[in-house]
């Protein structure tokens, strides 16, 4: 096999391992401040593709650059995308009947 094909089964089989954990962690009775640790795995995923498929390193400086500010707006996408579940607060409403 060639070393370019194993480098990139390599950097997808991370991606695969890297999801599960995801997936895995969602799962997991948290509580409310450890809820965020859940984000951790998809930047990494987000890193490994950047690094692994992306080959930024090997880029001008633009690229770079670029990929800055690409990271720069995932983060406030995330960030927005989880205020919402993070902050929500379940409150008891007794049974009432209703007429």
């Amino acid at each position: 096999m060639k070393p370019g094909m194993m480098r990139l089964l390599l950097v997808w089989g991370l991606l695969i391992l890297l999801g599960g954990t995801e997936f895995a962690a969602s799962y997991l009775p948290l509580e409310r401040s450890w809820r965020p640790l859940i984000i951790i795995p998809g930047v990494l995923m987000v890193l490994v593709v950047s690094i692994g498929f992306m080959e930024v390193k090997k880029g001008p400086v633009i690229v770079r650059a670029f990929v800055v500010a690409a990271m720069f707006w995932l983060f406030v996408l995330l960030a927005l995308g989880s205020a919402d579940p993070l902050t929500r607060t379940n409150y008891y409403v007794p049974d009432t009947h209703v007429k």
